[in-house]
């Protein structure tokens, strides 16, 4: 059990929250995504939230922890995951990080995402964030055409 003394910022509570939550993957095994944002400045990453994969992102997640033969079309496919995620929920998500992070505002609209991948074995190398460009998943050609092109 953890105590968490309040100091009157909502943002600190919620950071000291997230880095809790994103020390490990899922009791499940699951693989979980940070998801972080930033300005065009690329000066400082802000923690906005984090989702926890499924059963086809773990086995993706495995393969590139395992660093073989096709390591690097499995991380082209869970970064076309994450992107296409947000794609489906950006107006929401942003709208929560302004009103998280205020002075991020006069950014809307041109915000950049990115993600640290939480998963048993990764080297530091995969553990280090992963910049993502939100952009619809059109269908099935789409993703195995970004599985082999690396967007």
């Amino acid at each position: 059990s953890v105590s968490i003394l309040y100091c009157g910022s909502p943002i600190l509570i919620f950071s000291i929250i997230f880095y809790l939550n994103t020390q490990m993957s899922g009791p499940d095994g699951f693989p979980v995504f940070n998801l972080y944002v930033r300005t065009g400045l690329k000066n400082m990453w802000y923690p906005c939230g984090s989702f926890k994969g499924d059963e086809k992102s773990a086995a993706l997640a495995q393969n590139y922890v395992d660093d073989g033969l096709l390591a690097s079309i499995s991380k082209n496919q869970l970064d076309g995951g994450v992107a296409g995620s947000l794609f489906r929920d950006k107006e929401r998500l942003e709208e929560t990080v302004v009103r998280g992070y205020p002075q991020l505002r006069k950014e809307r609209g041109s915000l950049e995402y990115g993600y640290k991948l939480s998963f048993p074995g990764l080297n530091k190398e995969q553990e280090k964030m992963n910049v993502v460009v939100i952009k619809k998943q059109e269908g099935w050609f789409d993703g195995i055409k970004n599985a082999f092109s690396g967007n």
